[in-house]
């Protein structure tokens, strides 16, 4: 019920524009604080920099990134929900901070459904399943086969809660046993896979593209459930057999719920014309990242259901809630 208001209440909203514009002061008028939930450099920062740096030209006033790391990202956008619904404090929204990492805490410090604003999505960072190059499986069905044939023998390397999560689903949907071996990140996880010390793991294509291309990792199948433009020969997990497959990381822009209904309009648009500059594009393809505009609707439906949708395999995986 409380993801179908979250929709509906979006919907509503725009609905309320026209009225809205005429009645707005002009905006921005002041600097605008996007706080990113990552340290400096990352990918995620990079994304945020690169979109605030457009706004900042488009507005004639700073956009400035602050980075607020902590939490799995969720600090800083447990600030996005306490800061003043104003539209002079943003937040980069990402998949593991809106659908997946508040349902890993035992208190949580926001309501993904109740606490933003949704203003729009701003890209794509598809993962894959990856195997070691020694690994004789050499698609998803040989994968499942063996898995099958020796349960609980196959072991894969995680390397972040987002990853864990795509297996868990994966073992779910292909009705497999796997175990897990924890790493503290994906490029430690990747070292070992390489290595032949573990098998299998997933990851984002971005990270992983140079040792894909080199050969150094196999990718199996993109995760989400459509082919990626940075892997366009490499099958989804739903052509590769595993019936309603789904596992999509992304980035997003909100606010504090109740900013002006104005100020989101005027944002998703402004993103939607960052979006569609070529030099844009491109230096989000050389991250890893495919350029995925939506409107604030539709990125109120996105949230909406994949927070639905990861609670149910954080409820039936068994993971640890922190």
């Amino acid at each position: 019920m409380k993801s179908v208001t979250f929709v509906a209440l979006a919907c509503a909203a725009m609905l309320q524009l026209p009225q809205a514009l005429a009645q707005a002061p002009v905006y921005p008028s002041k600097a605008v604080r996007l706080l990113v939930g990552y340290p400096p450099g990352g990918a995620s920062d990079i994304v945020a920099r690169l979109v605030a740096q457009e706004l900042t030209k488009m507005n004639g006033q700073p956009f400035m990134v602050e980075n607020k790391p902590g939490v799995g990202g969720m600090l800083s956008m447990s600030l996005v929900a306490k800061a003043p619904a104003d539209g002079y404090t943003l937040g980069l929204g990402v998949s593991g901070t809106l659908t997946t990492g508040p349902h890993l805490m035992k208190v949580k410090l926001y309501d993904p459904l109740t606490d933003f604003e949704p203003i729009g999505m701003v890209a794509k960072a598809p993962m894959v399943l990856l195997a070691g190059p020694g690994f004789k499986s050499d698609n998803v069905q040989a994968l499942v086969r063996e898995a099958k044939a020796r349960p609980g023998a196959i072991m894969y390397a995680s390397g972040a809660q987002a990853f864990e999560l795509a297996l868990q689903l994966f073992k779910s949907k292909a009705d497999v046993d796997l175990g897990s071996v924890p790493y503290a990140g994906g490029a430690p996880a990747s070292i070992d896979v390489m290595a032949g010390r573990v098998p299998i793991m997933a990851d984002t294509i971005g990270a992983q593209q140079e040792n894909i291309k080199s050969g150094k990792l196999r990718a199996l199948a993109v995760l989400d459930s459509r082919r990626s433009s940075l892997l366009p020969d490499v099958p989804t997990m739903q052509e590769a057999g595993i019936a309603g497959y789904e596992a999509v990381g992304w980035t997003s822009l909100v606010a504090p719920k109740g900013t002006p209904e104005a100020v989101v309009y005027k944002l998703n648009q402004q993103v939607e014309k960052v979006l569609a500059m070529p030099e844009v594009r491109q230096k989000l393809v050389n991250l890893g990242f495919e350029p995925a505009y939506g409107s604030s609707t539709a990125l109120a439906r996105t949230i909406a259901s994949e927070y639905a949708k990861w609670g149910d395999v954080v409820r039936t995986s068994g993971m640890t809630v922190n």
